[in-house]
């Protein structure tokens, strides 16, 4: 009786470390003093709260090489136009659930996706406004997307993965769209990393039920290389569908000086062409900024945007200077 109590003890204390999880909180939260200059030569400024967010990540060990992790992310940005005044959980919300193994991976989730150029081309230039918070400059073409991914396992640097999305854009009541019949884009991409190289690309076509969107099909590249003195970037994507061809490139610089300081800059070209007529319109920019951390956590950023409209006589300007902590 004795041996058969150890035994079943001894199961229940390796069930137990087999399914052991662990949950942490992260966020960030920064203020910035900003002042802009429209194409209609409008001036605005003032002090916001901007990029504030919390993060909850769970992961747990199943067992047998299995994973489980999830994560929920919440935007806290102090007073909004949304009607629940403090929190605005619903745009560019994330919330996901990931199962991982041998096999690779798979996820379900609504996920927020900017402009898929700017994280890898960009060259990682911190504490910048962004080159994708607009239409002037690149696409922030999927505010959030309802997606299931699967994702390869990695070998030499080099993993595959494919999304059907569900739906996109925040529109509809809660920020979700009707289900549809079939997927409102499917995507299949790759990425690669390895040493100093960085690199993704993918092809989407989305389908008539894509509402929100009139693009059909979409190409992206990126690519990053650390020459350890800096790193640069480079990013191209080219929307097609039945009305313009739009074509986007990026290039991407980041200089660390020392420990705490690093500068860089971003250069984007945008050519939209009509296909009826053939007339294109050019829209080019760049911002530059600094950045530097006071320690780990808490860092004092200063931004400069410019953007030409190639339809504007009159250009675009944006500076931010901003405090942020992360926890």
């Amino acid at each position: 009786m004795k041996k058969s109590l150890i035994a079943l003890a001894a199961l229940a204390a390796i069930g137990t470390a087999s399914a052991q999880s662990a949950v942490t909180i992260s966020g960030k939260l920064g203020g910035s003093y900003t002042a802009n200059t429209s194409n209609a030569g409008v001036k605005t400024s003032g002090f916001n709260m901007q990029d504030g967010d919390v993060n909850f990540t769970v992961v747990e060990d199943l067992g047998g090489g299995l994973k489980a992790d999830v994560f929920m992310g919440i935007r806290l940005r102090g007073r909004e136009a949304a009607t629940d005044g403090t929190v605005d959980g619903i745009g560019g919300r994330n919330a996901s659930v990931r199962l991982s193994g041998g096999f690779g991976s798979v996820l379900i989730g609504a996920v927020s996706a900017p402009s898929g150029i700017v994280a890898i081309g960009g060259a990682g230039a911190a504490g910048f406004k962004g080159v994708d918070d607009g239409g002037e400059l690149l696409d922030a073409e999927i505010n959030s997307i309802d997606v299931f991914q699967y994702t390869t396992p990695t070998m030499m640097g080099v993993s595959g993965y494919v999304q059907l999305v569900d739906n996109i854009g925040d529109t509809g009541a809660g920020g979700r769209e009707a289900l549809a019949a079939t997927p409102a884009a499917t995507v299949f991409g790759l990425n690669y990393a390895n040493g100093p190289i960085q690199a993704n690309a993918d092809s989407t076509s989305f389908k008539a039920n894509a509402s929100g969107t009139t693009a059909q099909s979409r190409v992206r590249a990126s690519a990053s290389y650390d020459l350890g003195v800096a790193r640069v970037g480079f990013g191209y994507q080219t929307n097609n569908n039945t009305t313009t061809d739009v074509k986007q490139m990026l290039v991407g610089l980041n200089v660390p000086v020392n420990d705490a300081l690093s500068a860089g800059i971003n250069y984007v070209t945008r050519d939209t062409k009509t296909t009826a007529t053939g007339a294109t319109v050019t829209n080019k920019g760049y911002e530059a900024g600094v950045n530097y951390s006071l320690s780990k956590r808490t860092t004092v950023a200063a931004s400069y945007r410019l953007i030409n409209e190639g339809a504007s006589a009159i250009d675009q300007k944006h500076t931010r200077v901003r405090l942020m902590h992360s926890f």
